[in-house]
């Protein structure tokens, strides 16, 4: 297994991709139901199931992305911060070292 398929931001990622689907397709559902009646009594459970529903899974699916990613970034940089800090601690015992 490689280590990009041990990364769980890949797996969150496959799982908001499926959330990010099932939306669109609740969202295409609801569009198909509301355009083949004109009566409002019948388009009503689509647009209250199909669309409201698909547009919270799309922007709950984007949320956890945004969310996911942040926590990404916040990790490379505390990586980072980490890496300056032990050479900066190797430089400060270097020039201990050779007083």
């Amino acid at each position: 297994m490689t280590t990009r398929a041990r990364d769980p931001f890949v797996g969150v990622m496959i799982v908001v991709s499926a959330l990010v689907v099932a939306g669109l397709v609740g969202l295409a559902v609801a569009w198909r139901g509301l355009a083949a009646s004109l009566v409002v009594a019948l388009q009503l459970p689509y647009a209250v199931s199909g669309a409201l529903g698909g547009l919270a899974l799309v922007g709950f699916a984007l949320g956890v992305a945004s969310i996911q990613a942040s926590r990404r970034n916040a990790a490379r940089e505390r990586s980072e911060f980490a890496r300056v800090v032990d050479a900066a601690a190797d430089v400060l015992a270097a020039a201990r070292g050779t007083k």
